[in-house]
């Protein structure tokens, strides 16, 4: 009986000694080092929110580097303190390499670039971070503090698939403060929303966030947009992923297509707009993604991809790219590799060249948006436009392009069907080659005016 006692007394002490162990090396203080590139920058270093003179920092400002962890456990991640402010961070970890969030706190004193050294431990990386004097916006997000009014939401969200430039949000703010803005928005299915810019006028304006990462559940996610002050929601569908192919066929096949919406109006000579697209009626007998191209005709192609997630009858749009050559009436066919409908697109002639002057010439744009983000080396996208203004005397077809400066250029085409103060939408092309503020000058005729992206 002695014996069995001793033999449970050692065991239990070794249990308790192994559980003690084990408490400390997952609850205990984490080591590992921050990634780092040969100069000793950070890599790589994701920086939110705009830096101003003047201005308190808060949760919208934080920066994200990535450590790779040896021993799991607690951190304390923290920066220097320059120019009045600085970033730090705290929470678990664990092995492996994490992406981890600094918060920035206190207020820029001066203008201008800092450098920064984090330190994690026995390691150390370096990162920048620019101070801008032009001051914030003050604006509260349409349908703040319940769901976000004036939404549009592009692009198609899978689980497993890693969101694109094309994952887009736009939404609306009211500006009582011309200013920059920053505006993020988070979910709790491995993807976010951000957007950034500059607000020149106030009123209702509209924001277009950019989506990263990747869905990790097919749901119905709900995505909380901040600006600090004022807090609106939305919801995004996230469906089931996978290489299936749908198998469907559109309702007319063999014959004509039946109730095709053929949408926005084709020019002959006018590049196809993004409200160029047509709707179609599919039959679907085997859910999966879908890859649709029609014929080329007249110039143009339509297409569109996606996944269709239930069976039965349900609709498919196909968006138009090229420049419409004749005045016709086209036929396309969309191939599915099987027999399919035919529809057809009416090609009006271009009407003469409408008559207006910028808003603002010639001076400053106003008022003018900027949406987007400006990269150096990174291609600008379908997020990079800008809105100006125009004041039409004369209705008819215009064309209209800025300078080239620094590698990017913006221009628009279309056509004004009616007179006086109207929106023109100049879609970016190019790749910024530098930082800092580009001005670029739309002209038409002998009216120009000029408005300027910062390029980060």
């Amino acid at each position: 009986m002695k014996i069995s006692g001793s033999i449970c007394l050692i065991a239990l002490i070794a249990l308790l000694q192994w559980s003690c162990q084990r408490e400390l090396f997952f609850d205990g203080i984490s080591s590992g080092f921050l990634k780092e590139d040969a100069s000793g920058n950070c890599l790589p270093i994701t920086a939110n929110g705009i830096f101003t003179i003047d201005t308190p920092l808060n949760q919208v400002n934080y920066i994200e580097v990535q450590a790779e962890v040896i021993k799991p456990g607690i951190y304390t991640i923290q920066s220097d303190t320059v120019n009045g402010y600085s970033f730090s961070g705290t929470g678990s970890v664990n092995r492996g390499t994490n992406t981890i969030r600094l918060y920035a706190s206190g207020k820029p004193v001066a203008a201008g670039e800092n450098p920064f050294t984090i330190i994690y431990g026995a390691s150390s990386c370096n990162f920048k971070v620019k101070v801008s004097n032009t001051p914030l916006a003050a604006f509260t997000l349409a349908g703040a503090p319940n769901s976000c009014k004036g939404v549009y939401i592009n692009g198609s969200y899978y689980k497993d698939s890693v969101l694109k430039p094309a994952n887009q949000i736009t939404l609306l703010a009211d500006v009582s403060r011309p200013g920059k803005y920053s505006v993020s928005a988070s979910t709790n299915n491995g993807f976010r929303f951000s957007g950034n810019g500059i607000f020149t006028a106030t009123g209702i304006q509209s924001i277009t966030l950019t989506g990263t990462g990747t869905p990790l559940r097919a749901e119905l996610s709900k995505v909380v947009v901040d600006n600090v002050v004022s807090n609106c929601d939305l919801d995004i569908t996230v469906l089931a992923g996978g290489d299936t192919k749908a198998i469907f066929s559109f309702e007319g096949t063999p014959g004509a297509c039946v109730n095709p919406v053929v949408n926005g109006t084709y020019y002959a000579g006018l590049p196809a707009a993004p409200n160029n697209t047509v709707t179609m009626n599919v039959d679907v007998t085997h859910v999966g993604t879908y890859s649709i191209n029609t014929n080329p005709a007249n110039g143009m192609t339509f297409n569109g991809t996606g996944l269709f997630s239930s069976l039965g009858a349900q609709t498919v749009t196909l968006s138009a790219t090229g420049i419409p050559v004749r005045t016709e009436s086209t036929a396309f066919i969309p191939n599915t590799g099987t027999q399919s409908c035919n529809y057809y697109v009416d090609v009006l002639p271009l009407p003469p060249p409408a008559v207006f002057t910028l808003s603002g010439s010639p001076g400053a744009c106003a008022p003018v948006t900027v949406n987007g983000f400006y990269i150096v080396s990174k291609p600008l996208d379908a997020a990079n436009t800008v809105i100006i203004q125009v004041n039409v005397t004369t209705a008819g077809s215009y064309s209209i392009a800025t300078n080239t400066t620094n590698g990017i250029s913006f221009n628009a085409s279309g056509v004004f069907a009616g007179t006086g103060l109207q929106n023109i939408i100049l879609r970016g092309n190019g790749t910024p080659q530098a930082t800092g503020i580009t001005s670029l000058s739309p002209r038409y005729g002998a009216s120009f005016c000029n408005f300027n992206v910062t390029v980060q």
